[in-house]
């Protein structure tokens, strides 16, 4: 098995709402295993497979409607 992480880490994190002077450490949100695509949830669970990454994507933006962490228009 093959996990490939997406995308450039930051090493120089903001603190989101709720989160006091420490911030944790933020991996990658989207990668691959084999030929499938996941992200990460908040809490480190994967969520996936997806067929690539734009599903992936879609998928997440779909997550966070249904946590009611975020709205999306459109």
């Amino acid at each position: 098995m093959t996990v490939v992480p997406i995308g450039k880490q930051d090493l120089h994190h903001s603190p989101r709402q709720g989160e006091e002077l420490a911030v944790p450490t933020r991996s990658k949100r989207y990668f691959t295993v084999e030929a499938s695509w996941y992200f990460n949830t908040r809490e480190d669970q994967a969520q996936g497979p997806f067929k690539n990454l734009g599903a992936a994507k879609d998928g997440l933006k779909t997550y966070l409607r249904r946590c009611g962490i975020i709205h999306f228009n459109g």
